[in-house]
């Protein structure tokens, strides 16, 4: 892996963390109890998550 695919993976590590945080904030302010972990998460959530981290990308590239 080269530096700049190590360096894509890790933001979007951190991308799906801030997601992962946001709505958990989200339900604790709505009351909601949400027993789902990190990791299930990511997994039930990892097309929507890739396509709207490129989508991102691209916005900050234009």
């Amino acid at each position: 892996m080269d530096v700049e695919s190590f360096m894509l993976e890790n933001e979007f590590e951190d991308y799906c963390r801030e997601r992962f945080d946001r709505i958990n904030i989200a339900c604790d302010f709505l009351g909601i109890i949400n027993d789902e972990d990190y990791v299930s998460f990511k997994m039930r959530n990892y097309t929507n998550l890739e396509i709207d981290f490129l989508n991102s990308i691209d916005k900050t590239i234009h």
